[in-house]
């Protein structure tokens, strides 16, 4: 699956500014994460990152702008995520199961940033939505030679009607699960890969299967 990266704009010019935008974006991950988006202030991003507000205000020119920055990060690294996971998987199925456990594994990693973004993220304005919809606009575009391999007509439907199901699958998991038991990000990957491409009755019993979750 070949999946595309998205410059950056006004990107630092110098290695300290790299590391300082990082650490800006980390500290205001945690700071959305754990006061949404409409509670967070460029005070609380600051103060975790232990950096004063004028460094803010060289990367950044407010709270959208960071949060931004931060949605087209994530997505990169889900991007790239997905592509050295699946790049050397010569069978299909295989491969396809490869990439949803990079999904998976993404998801459970950042769960409390995916939970913000759903929730509050693509309510700010249009510019969010659009990001999130040229996200998906890409990986439905790295599954579909995939799906078109396993005898799938419509790749493009096909494609986002994988990209559904993993979405709530990996919510459901981490979200609404209750006290059922979790299952390992490999497990959600092959039960997705059989609902998907040969209906219910197919999933595996992974039901019981260990596994963490946020």
């Amino acid at each position: 699956m070949s999946v595309s990266n998205k410059a950056i704009s006004e990107a630092p010019r110098t290695e300290r500014q790299w590391v300082r935008r990082g650490e800006l974006l980390e500290a205001a991950r945690g700071v959305f994460e754990r006061d949404g988006y409409h509670g967070a202030t460029v005070s609380a991003i600051v103060q975790a990152a232990g950096l004063s507000q004028g460094a803010f205000y060289l990367y950044f020119p407010d709270k959208k702008a960071v949060f931004a920055a931060l949605q087209e990060e994530m997505a990169t690294l889900l991007r790239r995520r997905i592509y050295w996971a699946t790049r050397d998987e010569a069978d299909a199925r295989r491969r396809l199961e490869a990439g949803l456990k990079a999904y998976f594994e993404y998801y459970e990693e950042y769960a409390a940033w995916n939970r913000r973004l759903t929730i509050e993220g693509l309510a700010i304005d249009q510019s969010f939505e659009r990001r999130q919809t040229d996200l998906a606009q890409t990986l439905a575009v790295a599954f579909r030679p995939t799906l078109e391999q396993l005898g799938v007509a419509e790749t493009t439907l096909a494609a986002f009607a994988l990209l559904g199901i993993a979405s709530e699958i990996a919510y459901w998991q981490h979200f609404q699960r209750n006290d059922e038991a979790s299952m390992s990000a490999g497990a959600l990957a092959q039960a997705c890969a059989s609902l998907f491409l040969n209906g219910a009755p197919s999933i595996p019993a992974h039901s019981q299967e260990g596994g963490t979750h946020a």
